[in-house]
């Protein structure tokens, strides 16, 4: 069974982690980031979505790749967002099912 890759971004170290052991249990490949990656680092890791740790810095093209924004805060739902491990679950499956 192919294991999907997951690339987590964040500048917190905590959050990060967090967020990267919730898409742990999906029996994913997570690379967790720690800061803002470069196109060329993204690019070796080759993940199929990624999931942004919010705050982000706005210099940060991630419209090549599907995304999710993580955020322990309220989100406008017009984006594709996740604030609980549920919601972030479901966003994955839609994601990667596509």
């Amino acid at each position: 069974m192919k294991k999907h890759r997951i690339m987590v971004i964040g500048s917190n170290v905590i959050t990060v982690q967090r967020v990267s052991s919730y898409c742990l249990k999906q029996s994913a490949e997570v690379f967790p980031y720690y800061g803002i990656p470069s196109n060329e680092e993204v690019a070796l890791f080759a993940p199929e979505v990624l999931v942004l740790c919010l705050p982000i810095t706005n210099d940060f093209s991630y419209q090549i790749h599907p995304y999710i924004l993580w955020s322990e805060q309220f989100m406008d739902k017009g984006l594709p967002s996740a604030t609980t491990p549920a919601e972030l679950y479901a966003r994955l499956q839609e994601v990667l099912q596509a």
